[in-house]
């Protein structure tokens, strides 16, 4: 697709009996003597991005990613419970975090050293964390550095710049999602399509419809503990196997927390995304 967009593009219908196959699937295609092409095998996906539909059933967005990028901004404002709930996502979905502060460039002095904090915190955690600016290259070049050899899809929610950042990520987006819309006839502007675009330093992105939030409500405390990094690892110090970090003695995760050894915003965080009550 570097070169060429349109001429490495083709239109390729699943058999009946495949399952769902979104960006990132890797597919046997089969052409037939009518010169029909047939996607006629869907490989084992090495990890899955979900989310659910509007009766509540997930079903697969994105597949073979290796991270999730969580974007965020201030404005529209940096809210750390939205960006823990991807974290969890994330997690459960078999991906590393990658969270990304945009629109420094809009920062004064106090607010750029809370998003230093925030990002530091972050990376203590065990995620890794960039901050940038969409505007120009030199401030998207941390993000752009940390996705080379690594596929992401971006999230987050509406105003954080996630337009921009694939426009400076892809400067030829617009043609290639014309590229796209000539092979497959669903338009440019088709809003229920994921596109998976290879970039120019290696990895890839997937550009998808808004994903904007995503609920935590049905997990149990242990699965919310997945996306909390420092804690999973601070818990195998507790008295109990099933403590769950709120009210049992001897809780190796409060003591971290009490430590500063866990930033204490994380472990609140935690703690509602869990539904517990603080002790």
């Amino acid at each position: 697709m570097r070169d060429d967009p349109v001429a490495c593009l083709q239109r390729a219908m699943p058999l009946r009996n495949l399952p769902l196959i979104v960006a990132g699937d890797r597919v046997r295609v089969e052409q037939d003597a009518a010169g029909a092409v047939r996607a006629t095998h869907l490989a084992p996906r090495e990890s899955v991005l979900e989310r659910a539909d509007h009766r509540g059933r997930f079903k697969p967005l994105a597949a073979n990613l290796t991270h999730l990028g969580i974007v965020t901004a201030a404005p529209p404002g940096i809210d750390t419970l939205l960006i823990d709930q991807f974290c969890v996502a994330a997690e459960l979905a078999g991906l590393a975090p990658l969270v990304v502060v945009n629109k420094a460039d809009l920062l004064d002095a106090a607010a750029r050293e809370r998003v230093e904090r925030l990002s530091a915190d972050y990376r203590r955690a065990g995620y890794d964390a960039v901050i940038i600016d969409a505007t120009s290259e030199a401030g998207i070049a941390p993000l752009r550095t940390a996705l080379i050899g690594r596929c992401a899809a971006l999230v987050g929610a509406s105003g954080v710049g996630k337009s921009s950042i694939v426009q400076h990520l892809l400067p030829d987006h617009d043609i290639r999602v014309g590229a796209v819309s000539e092979a497959t006839g669903l338009g440019a502007h088709t809003t229920s399509v994921t596109f998976w675009y290879d970039l120019p330093d290696g990895g890839a992105i997937v550009d998808s419809p808004g994903v904007r939030q995503y609920s935590v409500s049905e997990l149990k405390p242990v699965e919310v503990r997945r996306g909390f990094r420092e804690i999973q690892e601070s818990a195998t110090g507790c008295r109990f196997n099933d403590c769950t970090h709120a009210v049992e003695p001897d809780c190796a995760v409060r003591a971290a927390v009490q430590a500063n050894e866990i930033a204490g915003w994380r472990y609140a965080n935690y703690l509602k995304l869990a539904g517990l009550q603080a002790p």
